[in-house]
């Protein structure tokens, strides 16, 4: 989700409005996807699948 009133207009994961970039910043720093999961209210399933589409679209 990108809205201007939510993570200063970046894009949000909409279920608890933590920046995308937060949590792939946590992944590439070697952060668990399950530790990430928990820290955030996620699934693993959901942050490996958010983690994946940052590094797609970064390619």
């Amino acid at each position: 989700m990108i809205d201007p009133r939510f993570g200063h207009g970046l894009p949000v994961v909409a279920a608890n409005r933590v920046t995308v970039q937060a949590i792939a910043d946590l992944w590439e720093a070697g952060e668990s996807v399950e530790d990430i999961a928990y820290d955030y209210d996620m699934t693993p399933e959901q942050v490996d699948e958010l983690c994946r589409a940052v590094v797609h679209l970064a390619a």
